[in-house]
C-alpha cells in the first residue's frame, strides 16, 4: 500500500461560513488497495476529516465515469468532490475499478461491491459507521452507484473468491449523475439485465438520487425517466432531479442545482448534521421555470409539511431585485396536502423573484402517498414560519423575504382556505383561483369571510363549465368596497392550466397580478383595469372599486 498522507488546510471562500472553516484539515491517503486478487488497478484514495468526531462518521464512495473503459479517480472533478465532502465531515473514498479492456463486465460491478465491503471491514480503523455509507458516480460511475443501491442482494456476480465476503455490499443511499439504467442497444451487454438497474425494478428500501440532463445525447433522458417512474411506482424511494444540460450534469454543469440536491440527500440519509444544509429534499420542477432566476422546490427541516419554491440563488436574486423577495402562500385544490399538481406554476412564479410556501410535503411523483385534507390553519402556519425566518439572523431566508409584501392564493377548496384567513393583517392581497363562496360554507369560510378582506383580490375562473363560476360571480357582486378583479379564462375549466408547462396562461395571469400588487409594476394596470388582453386569447376581465 503506497501512502501519501497530506494535511490540507483549505479555506472555503463561500460567503457566510465561519472562521472555523479556515482551520479545518483533512488527511488524504492515496492508492490504498481494496483488493489484491485481480490486478493493480483496484485502489482508492481516502480523505478523512481531522476535525470533529473520529469514530462513527458517515462515508461516501465516489465512482468515476468514462464508459467503463476510461476515466480515473485522479480526474480533477472526482478529486475535488472528494475534498469538498471531506471538508463537510464525511470520510470519502474515491476509487478506481477494472476497466473493460482489462476485464469485461461485470468485473467493474464486482469491484465496486468489493470496495464497499472493504470499507465495512475496515470501518473501525477508518472511523466510519458501516451502516452510513453512501455512493456517488457519474455516467458509467452512476450506473455502478445505482447498482449498489438496487442490486446489493443480487447473486448474479462471480464473487466466490473475492475478499471481504463476510461483509454486505449494501449501502445506505446511492446517487448517480447521468446514470445508464440500461444499455439501450443490442449486444452481449444488453442480454444481461442483471448488470443494469432496469433488471431490478421493484420495491427497494435504499434511497436513490438520480440527476439527469434534459438534453443529454449520451444517456437518453427517456430511458432514465422510464426507470425512475417504474421504481417510484413500485414504492422505491427514488428522487429525480432533471435540469437543462447535456451529459455533464452533476459533473461540471448545473452544479448550482445538483450539488445542493446531493448535499441534502446525503445529510438526510447518512444522518449527518451539516450546518450548511437546511433542507431535507429538493427537486427542480419544469426545469426551474421560465423566469430570469431558475427556481427549485425544497422541503425545509423546519417546515417539513410544506414545500418552499424559491430561486436557487436567493442572494443573487435579492441583489438583482434590489431588495427582499415578496412571498406567496399557496393552498391546494381539495384542501389537500400536496402542491405537486401546481408545481409548474409555483416554480415559474418563484423564477421571477418570489418565495412561495405551499401546503403539503414535497412529492417526487404524484400520488406517492394517500392525500389528506389540511386545516385552514395551515395558511397561518406558513405565515408564522415566513415571519420567523425573516427575524432569524441564522436563517437562510434572513434578509431575503419581504414580510411587508405577502399574498395568499388558493385553488378550489384552497381558495376557501385563503378566505378563511382573510382577516390576517400580514396579507396584502389575495388570489382566489377557480373558487368562490357564494352561499356555501367550506374550509371554515363562507360569504361572511368576504367582510374580512382588507386588500385587493383577484378571482380567476375557467368559464361556465367551471363549477366555481357562479360562486365567484356572486362573491364579485357581494364585495362592496375592496378592489376586486374577476378574470375568466373561458375555455380552461375548473382545473385551469396550472400543471401545463410554466403553469400555462393562468400562471401568467397570477404572476401579472403579483407583479402589480407586490412589486408595484404599474404597467400591469393596463391588463386589469384597462382590459388590455393582448396575449390572453379567450379571456375576459372585469373590475370594480379601484380608485
Amino acid at each position: 500500500m503506497k501512502k501519501l498522507a497530506t494535511c490540507l488546510a483549505l479555506a472555503l471562500m463561500a460567503i457566510g461560513l465561519s472562521a472555523q472553516t479556515d482551520s479545518k484539515k483533512i488527511t488524504v491517503t492515496e492508492n490504498i488497495a481494496y483488493r489484491t486478487d485481480v490486478g493493480p488497478n483496484t485502489v482508492l484514495d481516502l480523505a478523512q476529516p481531522a476535525f470533529g468526531p473520529q469514530t462513527g462518521r458517515p462515508a461516501i464512495l465516489i465512482i468515476h465515469g468514462g464508459g467503463w473503459s476510461a476515466g480515473s479517480k485522479n480526474d480533477m472533478v472526482y478529486r475535488t468532490l472528494m475534498i469538498d465532502y471531506a471538508m463537510k465531515g464525511y470520510v470519502v473514498a474515491n476509487m478506481n475499478y477494472r476497466l473493460t479492456q482489462e476485464a469485461p463486465l461485470p468485473a467493474c460491478i464486482e469491484d465496486v461491491r468489493c470496495a464497499v465491503r472493504w470499507m465495512k471491514a475496515h470501518a473501525s480503523e477508518l472511523g466510519i459507521d458501516p451502516n452510513r455509507i453512501g455512493t456517488y458516480g457519474h455516467s458509467a460511475g452512476g450506473h455502478l452507484s445505482l447498482m449498489l443501491g438496487c442490486a446489493a442482494g443480487s447473486k448474479a456476480f462471480n464473487e466466490a473468491n473475492a475478499p471481504w465476503m463476510d461483509q454486505s455490499p449494501s449501502v445506505a443511499c446511492a446517487a448517480g449523475g447521468a446514470p445508464p439504467t440500461e444499455i439501450g442497444r443490442a449486444g452481449a451487454w444488453a442480454d444481461h439485465t442483471e448488470w443494469w438497474p432496469i433488471g431490478y425494478i421493484g420495491k427497494n428500501e435504499t434511497p436513490i438520487l438520480v440527476l439527469q440532463g434534459g438534453e443529454d445525447p449520451v444517456v437518453r433522458p427517456n430511458l432514465t425517466e422510464d426507470w425512475v417512474v417504474k421504481m417510484q411506482k413500485a414504492g422505491s424511494p427514488v428522487d429525480y432531479v432533471k435540469v437543462h444540460g447535456n451529459h455533464g450534469v452533476a459533473f461540471d454543469q448545473q452544479l448550482e442545482f445538483t450539488r445542493p440536491a446531493m448535499d441534502a440527500f446525503y445529510a438526510r440519509h447518512l444522518k449527518h448534521n451539516d450546518p450548511d444544509v437546511t433542507v431535507e429534499q429538493m427537486k427542480v420542477p419544469d426545469f426551474g421555470g421560465s423566469g430570469p432566476y431558475k427556481a427549485i422546490a425544497v422541503r425545509e427541516k423546519t417546515l417539513t409539511d410544506f414545500v418552499v419554491y424559491h430561486p436557487v440563488n436567493m442572494q443573487m436574486t435579492v441583489a438583482r431585485e434590489r431588495g427582499p423577495l415578496p412571498v406567496l402562500i399557496f393552498a391546494n385544490g381539495g384542501c389537500m396536502d400536496t402542491s405537486i399538481g401546481y408545481e409548474n406554476m409555483l416554480t415559474d412564479v418563484a423564477s421571477y423573484g418570489y418565495v412561495v410556501v405551499a401546503i403539503g410535503e414535497l412529492q417526487m411523483i404524484a400520488n406517492h402517498a394517500a392525500e389528506k385534507h389540511t386545516p385552514s390553519s395551515m395558511v397561518a402556519k406558513a405565515l408564522d414560519w415566513v415571519c420567523l425566518q425573516a427575524a432569524d439572523k441564522n436563517s437562510t431566508y434572513y434578509g431575503k423575504v419581504n414580510i411587508e409584501k405577502i399574498a395568499a392564493a388558493g385553488h378550489s377548496c384552497g381558495g376557501a382556505q385563503v378566505l378563511a384567513n382573510a382577516a390576517d393583517k400580514r396579507l396584502q392581497t389575495y388570489l382566489i383561483l377557480n373558487a368562490g363562496m357564494g352561499k356555501m360554507e367550506m374550509a371554515d369560510a363562507s360569504a361572511k369571510s368576504l367582510k374580512n378582506l382588507h386588500g385587493p383580490i383577484l378571482y380567476l375562473v375557467g368559464g361556465t363549465t367551471d363549477v366555481a363560476f357562479q360562486n365567484a360571480q356572486m362573491d364579485y357582486e357581494a364585495i362592496k368596497k375592496i378592489p376586486v378583479v374577476l378574470a375568466d379564462n373561458t375555455k380552461s375549466g375548473h382545473g385551469g392550466t396550472y400543471n401545463q408547462p410554466n403553469g400555462g396562461a393562468n400562471a401568467k395571469m397570477v404572476r401579472a397580478w403579483l407583479d402589480w400588487q407586490l412589486k408595484g409594476k404599474a404597467d400591469n394596470k393596463a391588463l386589469f383595469i384597462d382590459g388590455n388582453l393582448d396575449g390572453y386569447p379567450d379571456w375576459t376581465i372585469k373590475h370594480k372599486n379601484f380608485k
